[in-house]
This record gives C-alpha cells, structure tokens and sequence, in this order.
C-alpha cells in the first residue's frame, strides 16, 4: 500500500459484555478512499468512530499521522482535529443553531476569523451544497437528505485533509444522493486527501473506492484494493457481499415507501 495516515493496531471493543469488534488491525493509504462494508450491526459504524478517536477501544492504538491518538494532551487533540472532519450517519446538526450558524461553527471553534471571512466561506459551501435558500433555517425544518447536505457542507468548511464519513449517502433521494456523491467524487482527487466512509451502497463503492474493507461478525475479513475484493471467489466474501447487497435492496423499499407516503421518514433519524 502506499504511504499511510492512519493506522489501526488490534482493536477490540465491546458494549455491554457484547462484542462490536474483535483485534481489527489495519493501514489507511494516505490520498486515497477507503470503504469500510459489511451487513448491519458489524461494528462498522464504531470501527470509523474510534478511528477518528471519538470513541476509545477497550484495547489496542489508532495512529493518525504517526500520533497515537488516545495519548496526546487535550491541547494536541485539539490541534490534530483541526486537520480533520467527521460526517455522521444522522447528520448531528445542532437542533437550536441555523444551517448558516451549524456550518460556521467549526470556524469559530478552531480559528474564530473575521465574521466577513466566515461569512464569505459559509456562504460559498452553502451555495455548493443548494442549500443558500435554507440558511436561516433550524434543523428541524430541514427535510433528511438537507440535513445530510449540511453535515457535509460543515465537514469540508475548515477543507480537512482527512474525512470520515457515516453512510453519507443513506436515507436519502436519488437527487439529494447525486449531490453528495458528485462533492465526495472531486475529493478523491486530491493527493492529499484521504476519505473513510462507511457505506452499503456497493454501487456507490464499486464505482469510488480505492481499497474495501470487509467486516463481518465483529471482525476483519478482508482487506484489499477494491479489484481484488470484488473478484475474490472466496465463498465467504462473497456471501457478505450477498447480505449487503439484500439489505441495500431493503433500504431502498423503504426510501420508496417514504416518497410515496408509506412509511415515515422517521424510520431514518
């Protein structure tokens, strides 16, 4: 692999005496797009979170930049975040701040410039995601794939060199998907940006990763460009390739179910 930014050694974690991973070790090429896979309650979700250090492991390290990340000082967290953006599954907007204000707060926290200054990079990011008509909205009033679209636009407003995402582009419309799908493509572009997302598209995936990981039961299946996993006849790998397939097909029934009244779009918040 090429030049890694970040580094997983033998993590394990468990919730409640269960197990959600089980001594996962892994490299992440620096510059490239990594899709973590696997059928629901894996532990992919919780693997991209003590990734980014946002939840500690019960036992093993994450390296990013070489720093092992559960070691630094307050102060040193603060200043590696900076480099960094974490996009959630639900968006985690904050409910009594605008779009405008949700999307300025990273600035503010990290660096605090002018307001002109703020107001000129918000205003533009807000412009690239077609939400400028909803700046002064409060999340609530935002339909899902809008929240999505802001969670994106405050992830890139400090332009991270390392961003993880959260099944972006789950819950949504086929119009609000092309949009978050047409921001994450030109990213891969960029040398000097990595991206980790966690994703049951495998469209999505087939079409934009560079390396796939595979989890299944709590643990790391498999690891390799993108090539070489989906052309493995390796009957495991495909069978969990087969369940991710059925549940993307279950997810989009109900999206379906949401554009034509039969189901609440309550199902994804």
């Amino acid at each position: 692999m090429d030049e890694h930014i970040l580094e997983l050694k033998d993590i394990s974690h468990t919730f409640e005496d269960e197990t959600i991973l089980n001594n996962i070790s892994m490299k992440f090429p620096k510059g490239k797009l990594i899709a973590i896979t696997g059928p629901s309650g894996c532990g992919k979700s919780t693997l991209l979170k003590i990734s980014a250090g946002l939840i500690s492991p019960d036992r093993g390290q994450v390296f990013i930049e070489g720093n092992n990340i559960f070691e630094l000082s307050r102060t040193a967290l603060f200043q590696m975040r900076k480099k960094f953006a974490f996009i959630f599954q639900d968006a985690a907007l904050i409910s009594n701040l605008t779009v405008y204000n949700n999307i300025a707060l990273p600035l503010r926290h990290h660096y605090n410039p002018p307001e002109d200054e703020i107001n000129r990079k918000v205003t533009g990011i807000l412009k690239n995601v077609d939400l400028e008509d909803e700046r002064d909205l409060l999340p609530a009033q935002l339909s899902m794939g809008q929240r999505k679209l802001a969670s994106f636009a405050r992830g890139l407003v400090l332009e991270p060199g390392l961003i993880f995402f959260d099944e972006p582009i789950s819950g949504t419309d086929a119009i609000t998907r092309e949009k978050i799908i047409n921001m994450i493509l030109p990213l891969e572009d960029d040398p000097e940006i990595t991206l980790i997302l966690v994703s049951h598209n495998l469209d999505f995936i087939k079409n934009s990763a560079d390396y796939i990981a595979l989890i299944y039961e709590n643990r790391l299946i498999a690891y390799d460009e993108k090539e070489e996993i989906l052309r493995s006849t390796d009957p495991i790998i495909q069978r969990i390739l087969s369940i991710i397939i059925d549940e993307e097909a279950t997810v989009a029934e109900e999206i379906l179910g949401i554009l034509t009244g039969r189901v609440s779009e309550d199902v994804f918040k």
